[in-house]
């Protein structure tokens, strides 16, 4: 009589077991709001602020179109880049 009822609970928990493997899984809550809420073009309300984010006094990146400077430190130099005449030529040479 106990290896009948044995099988029995075996029996059960087997199905209960399978049946749990098709339930759906649970899913994480989810938010419509990109970026976490955080504006990813944010605007500067004063001129510190701006220099803090990385942006000029100006309104502008430092990296936009910058103006060749010279300087007696070499990390502080910015060439000149090429114009976009020359991007082409240059382009148009390499393929």
């Amino acid at each position: 009589i106990n290896t009948n009822m044995f099988t029995k609970s075996i029996a059960i928990l087997a199905l209960v077991a399978s049946a749990s493997a098709f339930s759906p899984a649970a899913q994480p809550a989810s938010s419509t709001s990109l970026y976490g809420g955080v504006n990813p073009n944010p605007k500067a309300s004063s001129d510190a602020q701006a220099q803090e984010m990385g942006w000029s006094g100006g309104g502008e990146a430092h990296t936009r179109d910058p103006t060749p400077v010279e300087d007696e430190d070499a990390r502080k130099t910015i060439p000149e880049g090429e114009s976009f005449e020359e991007y082409m030529k240059r382009r148009a040479a390499e393929q």
